[in-house]
């Protein structure tokens, strides 16, 4: 069963992957949220799924974070697919904190993930021409700094996630 997430895990981070049909084969894209913020911190694509891939762009966003002043302990959720529980990254888990599998429909679980997967989908990807791996890679900093930087959020009382986020940052300067 999923642990329990107290508040002495550390500041939550979900990842996933998400599937893509495209002209040149399959392709997964990657994408690592800062819960609090909603903040798309990294993405990645890649034609397989891979540790290294899970890992790398893991990494990323820890490390957007640490860049802008939110060092500290990190909890990462996670679902049970082979790239997250391989070794590799769940050393690399244990390095900066710990790893959580998670459901989508736990309480806390994959689910705000998941919104990010549909939002990426349905609001992004489906209203682009995306035919090839190139193409998606080309469109992925697109789609955080819009996701980021233009699109308001309910559960952030309509605010951006860059806001959400700088508004934190101010905070502990």
């Amino acid at each position: 069963p999923p642990r329990a997430i107290g508040p002495q895990a550390g500041r939550r981070l979900q990842i996933d992957a998400t599937r893509f049909r495209l002209d040149d084969g399959v392709a997964w894209v990657y994408r690592v949220e800062d819960v609090k913020t909603r903040q798309c911190l990294a993405a990645s694509a890649a034609p397989t799924l891979s540790q290294e891939r899970a890992t790398a762009t893991l990494l990323g966003g820890h490390q957007r974070l640490i860049a802008l002043g939110l060092a500290g302990s990190r909890c990462i959720q996670s679902d049970a697919g082979s790239d997250c529980t391989s070794r590799h990254f769940q050393q690399t888990c244990r390095r900066i904190g710990q790893w959580v599998r998670c459901r989508v429909a736990q309480v806390g679980g994959m689910g705000i993930l998941e919104r990010l997967n549909r939002t990426f989908k349905h609001e992004f990807i489906f209203r682009h021409e995306v035919n090839t791996l190139a193409d998606l890679q080309a469109l992925l900093p697109v789609f955080q700094r819009w996701y980021n930087e233009q699109r308001l959020h309910s559960h952030l009382q309509y605010r951006t996630p860059a806001v959400a986020l700088a508004d934190e940052v101010a905070i502990l300067s």
